[in-house]
């Protein structure tokens, strides 16, 4: 399941997202609900590792906002209690808040494209923000590296992906990219957060 999953989908996701994207068209919501769920799997897990040998998930080394928030939450309430052990207890957090941030995003996205003329259902802003986490494969929980990966995958979630499903208008798509990509910069500056989901 993972090898179809990842091996197959993720090289085609990205090289040519807007051929993914029309050829996934007609797929209902579990294929990219699975596949964001072993993107999530993999990235908490390698970076629940890279915590507990001291590398710490901030704004500069974590491609997922859910990343940022269990360690957070884990240094600050559970490590003085539980010690090391408390990291354990991460990919189990990255999990439970990267569900309601993808549900957060879905619907954000469909509302953002049907106001600006798109067409189609909830279903299209779903396979956007679920296939657009792909990239943070990438290194999106390494230092730098992440924000590359977040930044790739931001660019499949609001622009590449949901442009394709909802076969928007490339000016319209384009602007709204722009005054999202400057929102979360802010956002990220202000707050700490990430590019991606």
């Amino acid at each position: 399941m993972v090898r179809m999953t990842i091996v197959n989908k993720l090289p085609k996701i990205l090289a040519d997202p807007r051929a993914f994207f029309e050829a996934v068209r007609s797929e209902d919501w579990k294929p990219c609900f699975i596949f964001f769920l072993w993107v999530t799997l993999l990235i908490s897990l390698v970076t629940s590792v890279l915590n507990f040998v001291g590398m710490e998930s901030t704004d500069l080394s974590s491609s997922y906002q859910a990343q940022i928030a269990a360690y957070n939450l884990v240094k600050r309430n559970l490590i003085p209690v539980h010690g090391v052990y408390a990291l354990m207890a991460e990919p189990f957090l990255i999990f439970g808040f990267s569900i309601p941030i993808l549900v957060f995003l879905v619907m954000l996205l469909h509302a953002v494209y049907k106001l600006i003329g798109g067409e189609g259902p909830l279903l299209n802003a779903w396979k956007a923000a679920c296939y657009g986490v792909g990239p943070c494969l990438l290194g999106g929980f390494l230092p730098y590296v992440s924000l590359f990966a977040g930044f790739y995958s931001f660019a499949i979630q609001f622009y590449l992906g949901p442009m394709t499903l909802y076969k928007a208008k490339e000016g319209r798509a384009i602007v709204v990219f722009v005054v999202f990509i400057a929102l979360t910069f802010i956002e990220m500056f202000v707050l700490g957060t990430t590019v991606s989901l």
